[in-house]
């Protein structure tokens, strides 16, 4: 299944980010990889480690723009209902 062009083996990728999303053992992606149906751990962490980088370049060059607002979704309200007892 694995290609020499790196831009084919995206079967591989999936596959690997979705075991490591569903916490797999890490014996058993190794194993996958070593039959060529997945990517190796090493591949993966740093593939996460690029795209770590790059969103954090995106965004340093968002808020560098001015185009971007922060909203905080942290208001609560409280109405506490009184009883009113009639005598």
């Amino acid at each position: 299944m694995q290609g020499t062009n790196q831009k084919s083996n995206t079967l591989q990728s999936i596959l690997r980010l979705v075991l490591q999303s569903a916490h797999a053992p890490y014996k058993v992606i190794d194993t996958l990889a070593r039959l060529g149906i997945s990517i190796s751990t090493d591949s993966i962490n740093l593939a996460v480690q690029s795209l770590s980088v790059e969103s954090q370049n995106a965004l340093n060059h968002l808020g560098q723009s001015c185009l971007a607002s922060y909203a905080y979704d942290n208001f609560d309200v409280d109405l506490k209902s009184q009883s009113m007892m009639y005598r």
